[in-house]
């Protein structure tokens, strides 16, 4: 019995001296390894990337050196075979499990460094894969999972994954909106309907600005007002949404747009009119070139007579002849001065043309500037624009009544 127990003591002694020898080694390897590793990452990951986050430098080196230390551990304690038969299993399959976790972190950090690298390519500026690396994440976690499941039952992995047949269905529901989310980010990619930096509206949710992120279950988008909204991917299969950068690319952006003149304002050009345009510098010419259009009749008197021309119709012959002089519009696509059905609030008359500049600042200026030169010259050709009454024509009125 006595000497029984002294090898009992003795392999226990043992065993607590090999732990020790192994926590000892697997500190000063992962310390030394660590330090070993950071200078490598540092060096070889500014050589092939832009990555300047220390955060994810110091983790990578971590996982490498736990990935050394963990292993050499292994392998140092089937020399040392002194833990019970149970214990070495044990320890064992702690191990392992912590070695594939690991390896599956570093792995999906590589992911997140493939990401880093291709961000600024031309060919990666107008998309994003940000959503199938996640996907690629999700699955490098699965097989992890189920690899550390077959370790620790000690079956193979493949009846593992025969085995998840039956529960499809309640993974299917847990993971419904991870799975509608990859089914839109595929649509969205791949449909080229939306991309990196493109311009996007959703009135619905008050949304309205530059797509700056494509993940897997949001889009991240950068308003105009410099706040953030994060839209489900999946809201892109069901709700509306406009994107403006089609608009960008064909090189012209719509002005469609109303001004409202006073319908008793309306009424037949005379000589006397024309003379009065024509006494005017900025209107001669664009006149000149209007009636020049109209041959066929011996004089202009005869010809505003036959046609039953109007102070309206030379206005908007004026327009479109003064719009398409500019070089802010573009004269090779729609360019249309049209009267709308009257409304309450006057005769609508519509501008319909595209600017050559689709910047937003461009674009306001050149509408702007349109608009404000409509004002200013309808009076010549005696028409009104519509204001509806104000307290200050209502004192007015009252004024004249006095008299």
């Amino acid at each position: 019995m006595e000497k029984l127990s002294e090898l009992y003591d003795f392999i226990t002694a043992s065993a607590v001296l090999s732990a020790v020898i192994l926590v000892v080694i697997l500190l000063v390897t992962w310390f030394l390894g660590r330090l070993i590793f950071l200078r490598v990452a540092k060096r070889l990951l500014s050589l092939f990337t832009n990555l300047t986050d220390d955060s994810m430098i110091h983790s990578i080196a971590k996982k490498s050196a736990s990935v050394v230390a963990v292993t050499l551990v292994l392998y140092i304690n089937k020399m040392l075979p002194t833990f019970s038969a149970e214990m070495n299993i044990l320890f064992n399959t702690v191990c392992s499990a912590f070695l594939i976790i690991n390896l599956a972190s570093l792995v999906n950090d590589g992911l997140d460094i493939f990401i880093l690298r291709h961000t600024g390519r031309s060919s990666y500026r107008n998309s994003s894969i940000k959503g199938y690396i996640e996907i690629a994440k999700i699955g490098v976690w699965i097989v992890s999972f189920i690899l550390i499941i077959a370790l620790m039952t000690s079956q193979s992995p493949l009846i593992i994954i025969s085995g998840f047949g039956a529960v499809a269905a309640v993974l299917m529901f847990v993971f419904q909106h991870t799975l509608l989310s990859f089914v839109a980010n595929i649509l969205v990619s791949n449909g080229k309907v939306l991309k990196l930096y493109d311009w996007i509206e959703l009135p619905g949710s008050n949304i309205s600005g530059e797509v700056i992120d494509i993940a897997l279950h949001t889009i991240t988008v950068r308003n105009w007002d410099n706040t953030i909204s994060r839209i489900p991917t999946k809201d892109f299969l069901t709700e509306k949404y406009t994107n403006w950068q089609p608009m960008f690319s064909s090189g012209g952006r719509r002005i469609k747009r109303s001004f409202y003149i006073d319908q008793s304002s309306v009424s037949f050009a005379d000589e006397t009119l024309l003379a009065e345009l024509r006494n005017q510098e900025s209107f001669r010419q664009s006149l000149d070139e209007i009636l020049a259009e109209n041959t066929g009749y011996d004089d202009v008197k005869e010809w505003m007579a036959a046609k039953g021309v109007t102070n309206l119709q030379l206005f908007r012959k004026y327009l479109l002849n003064w719009i398409k002089m500019r070089g802010d519009v573009r004269a090779d696509m729609y360019l249309v001065i049209r009267t709308m059905s009257p409304t309450p609030e006057g005769l609508p008359v519509e501008i319909y043309c595209f600017t050559r500049s689709t910047t937003w600042v461009d674009y306001e200026e050149t509408q702007s500037q349109i608009f404000e030169y409509v004002n200013a010259s309808a009076k010549y050709f005696r028409l009104d624009i519509y204001q509806q009454p104000s307290g200050h024509d209502l004192a007015n009125l009252r004024y004249r009544a006095g008299r």
